[in-house]
């Protein structure tokens, strides 16, 4: 059986490695970056099932990366979910037409809970 592939994007190197370490221990395939700036580049290579995006990112933030990935007919129906500790997590994701949202600090099984909900089955 294929793993399900996620893409997790944050700035801060810390939340990249709790949530990679998790999702790998939990059998998911994970790629990370710190950066907006060519993530299109690295969703066509790697294919993602699954997108977790911070808000505030250097170079291209999360919210214009939801935008354009949102646009694309290659990138449209990879499920995006944002994470952010801002308070507005939620209007934000659903104003750029995320997926849904992952609000910092979480849980290990609040992150579990929205990578399945977010998978094909």
């Amino acid at each position: 059986m294929n793993r399900h592939k996620i893409l997790v994007c944050d700035d801060d190197t810390g939340i990249l490695e709790v949530i990679k370490i998790i999702l790998e221990e939990n059998n998911y395939e994970v790629k990370t970056s710190s950066t907006g700036k060519g993530i299109q580049k690295a969703i066509l290579s790697f294919a993602p099932d699954l997108i977790f995006l911070d808000i505030w990112m250097p170079g291209m933030d999360g919210k214009e990366v939801t935008k354009l990935l949102k646009k694309d007919t290659l990138t449209k129906n990879i499920p995006i979910i944002i994470i952010s500790a801002l308070n507005n997590t939620k209007d934000i994701s659903e104003d750029i037409g995320a997926n849904g949202f992952l609000p910092k600090p979480f849980t290990i099984e609040n992150l579990l809970k929205i990578v399945e909900a977010n998978l094909p089955k």
